[in-house]
């Protein structure tokens, strides 16, 4: 068991490795004169002035010097300050991550919740009315993109009927006021028992059903209700429809795993025995078909931050995506820079996650 987590954690590290490297690099590849965004403002003709600025920023220290420099930086958790927002590429990203994860988590958890419901309810009951269901929603989500039922959606429900609001995260004027420290206590309270309750009662489902419920119940303490109404009111439209293409993928998914499952050799075996079907459905059938979904599920993890750019981008929600798009727009170099750094991240720390929980529910996972 060692072995096998200390082998995940080094090839995760030399992944990482990989990635920070070349966040350095490929922008020093693709744009001629990293300083050229500084340079806004100063003529070309003051070129003192334009070689200070390459100066106080390094930039004219060797590459090599500039990659040690940038790795250092990473390790003090030190990434500069973004020269449009004027302001620590740190405070600028942290004041859009809990908008992104309002949009996707949500979206991630509802559709994997109705995904399951629903791709089990096919997968026991295959070629009758809920499968012809599902198995058309699924042409339909794969004929028709997001984005454009996104703004199909925008014209329909925003501005002809006037149902939802078209843009923003919260009603114009309004600043959302959240108790930081009351949210830190809850947060880490709640996430405790539930920890508590997995140890006590040996169940593995309390951790991932704690982070959701912990973040939700840390939530509704810090934050006025009035607030949390208006902002799930304008999440509302971009929600659902990122609802609506998810839980049919999941439960395609699950659906599939099911019907799989059935003939093999375990599943036969528990039915000989003489087992319940209510047994053999769960226990055993639902169980591994489960399995796919868990590396589906982790993959979309990694995409929570950057993975609704376009949905962003049409619903002018103020998120991660949003984010980089403008600082690419702006040439915000240092900022776009800490962005990708943080996908990436955030891929390798959920894919890590993936193969610990594949391991924990495969036992046909070897270690080596």
């Amino acid at each position: 068991m060692k072995g096998y987590y200390l082998k995940k954690v080094l090839s995760s590290l030399f992944v990482l490795f990989i990635i920070i490297s070349l966040n350095f690099f490929l922008p020093r590849m693709i744009f001629s004169d990293p300083a050229q965004p500084y340079y806004a403002g100063v003529p070309e003709d003051a070129i003192a002035l334009r070689e200070q600025i390459r100066e106080e920023h390094g930039f004219n220290d060797p590459l090599v010097v500039q990659y040690f420099d940038y790795l250092v930086r990473i390790l003090t958790l030190d990434f500069g300050e973004s020269h449009y927002y004027k302001d620590s590429v740190w405070k600028v990203m942290f004041s859009r991550i809990p908008w992104s994860m309002v949009l996707t988590v949500s979206s991630m958890v509802i559709s994997v919740i109705i995904g399951i419901i629903f791709g089990a309810v096919a997968g026991k009951k295959r070629d009758q009315a809920a499968d012809k269901i599902l198995l058309g929603l699924s042409g339909i989500t794969t004929a028709i993109p997001s984005f454009w039922l996104a703004l199909v959606s925008v014209m329909l429900f925003a501005f002809t009927y006037q149902i939802f609001p078209y843009r923003g995260a919260m009603t114009a004027g309004y600043t959302l006021s959240m108790n930081g420290t009351l949210f830190f206590i809850v947060l880490v309270a709640v996430l405790a028992v539930f920890v508590a309750l997995k140890y006590i009662l040996k169940k593995t489902i309390f951790i991932f059903a704690g982070i959701p419920i912990s973040l939700a119940a840390a939530l509704l303490v810090s934050v006025p209700f009035a607030d949390i109404m208006d902002v799930a009111y304008h999440a509302a439209l971009p929600v659902m429809i990122s609802v609506f293409s998810g839980s049919i993928s999941y439960a395609l998914l699950v659906r599939n795993s099911m019907i799989a499952v059935t003939n093999e050799d375990y599943i036969l075996t528990a039915r000989a025995k003489g087992l319940p079907p209510r047994v053999v459905l769960y226990r055993h059938t639902f169980r591994n078909a489960l399995l796919p979904l868990i590396t589906n599920v982790g993959m979309s993890m990694a995409g929570l931050m950057g993975g609704s750019v376009l949905m962003e981008k049409i619903f002018s929600w103020p998120g991660m995506g949003q984010l980089l798009l403008d600082a690419c727009n702006n040439g915000d170099y240092l900022l776009s820079q800490a962005i990708l750094l943080l996908f990436a991240v955030i891929t390798v720390v959920c894919n890590f996650i993936t193969d610990l929980v594949y391991h924990k529910f495969d036992p046909r996972v070897k270690e080596v």
